[in-house]
């Protein structure tokens, strides 16, 4: 299941927080990014703690605070065999620092999650079914590529059916699909969702929200937030040390920026170039940045989307430039960033 876990600052300046989570045997649990991370320009990483659970720090390059919000969002799985009661996710440890790296005092917390007996059908929940590139949920789009969470069976998923039609499978393991929304897929009705394992459902999820676009960014650490999987203009990857110069073209890649033209092929590599239908406007770090090219990355499976960008002329150096792509009306989460010089 997934579920969010908001933030309270109590009126403080938080500009960093690490803490430690842990829960009863029963439960397993990973966490991906919340609203407030990517809108703070912060960045996620988690470590697993020597006895079990996860180490998380949430930091960026800035002094920004972190705004009161949904920080993490907790995708929880419970041990089948589990017996019905309550079993507990505990938050402790918990540092945090204001903008000049005076720590501040942050209480522990916990929550609670209810097991109940009966058999569990249906291993993957509307919640969970998410962009690929933000890691957030939302209307899925035509070519959107998505990542679908849910229980250990998704590891043997043989076929994903968006209002029946096949969708290319590019990943599925324990508690993880990835796959690429139909390019025919009706934006004007809501969709439903089917997977299945061995010929057999493993569920059904409906009516799922639609969009005729859902963009977002690809990170390096594929988690939505933090530095891009962009290239530089020589195509190295961008990076503090590596960073693009004020004026020339950086190559960012994505996902959900809608039809092309010439049409796409579901599950098939772009050949060449194809223009996204809608305009793709760009700023870096507040400023302008005019787009080149958007649209089909060649090499990449149809879904993916390449945009090229000048940096800027008048852009200061900065190891953490957000990055913001809209598409027509529709702007891509925030918490992207690039490197300049």
């Amino acid at each position: 299941m997934s579920a969010s876990l908001s933030f309270s600052s109590q009126a403080q300046a938080v500009s960093g927080i690490q803490f430690d989570m842990t829960s009863d045997a029963a439960l397993s649990f990973g966490v991906l990014p919340g609203v407030q991370i990517g809108a703070s320009a912060k960045v996620l990483y988690t470590s697993t703690l020597p006895g079990g659970g996860l180490r998380v720090v949430i930091v960026g390059m800035n002094q920004g605070v972190i705004a009161d919000g949904e920080l993490l969002r907790p995708l929880v799985s419970v041990d089948p065999n589990a017996t019905p009661g309550t079993a507990q996710i505990r938050i402790g440890n918990v540092v945090a620092t204001d903008p000049t790296g005076t720590a501040l005092a942050l209480p522990p917390v916990s929550g609670t999650v209810q097991i109940i007996a009966g058999s569990f059908t249906q291993s993957f929940v509307a919640g969970g079914i998410v962009n690929a590139a933000s890691l957030l949920a939302g209307p899925i789009s035509p070519g959107e590529i998505v990542t679908i969470f849910g229980g250990a069976g998704l590891s043997g998923t043989t076929d994903v059916q968006f209002n029946g039609v096949h969708a290319p499978i590019l990943y599925a393991g324990p508690g993880q699909v990835n796959a690429v929304v139909p390019l025919g897929l009706d934006p004007s009705k809501p969709a439903t969702l089917e997977i299945f394992a061995a010929g057999l459902s493993l569920g059904m999820v409906t009516p799922l929200s639609t969009a005729a676009v859902s963009p977002a960014l690809f990170t390096q650490d594929s988690d939505g937030v933090g530095p891009g999987a962009i290239l530089n203009q020589d195509s190295t990857l961008n990076s503090p040390s590596n960073p693009a110069s004020a004026g020339s073209i950086i190559m960012v890649y994505g996902t959900g920026f809608g039809p092309l033209n010439p049409p796409a092929t579901d599950g098939q590599p772009a050949t060449g170039q194809a223009n996204t239908q809608m305009a793709v406007t760009a700023t870096v770090g507040g400023i302008q940045g005019d787009v080149i090219y958007a649209g089909a990355a060649p090499g990449l499976i149809a879904g993916a989307v390449q945009i090229n960008v000048r940096v800027p002329h008048n852009l200061a150096p900065t190891p953490a430039a957000i990055v913001l792509l809209s598409v027509g009306s529709v702007t891509a989460p925030a918490g992207v960033t690039v490197s300049t010089q």
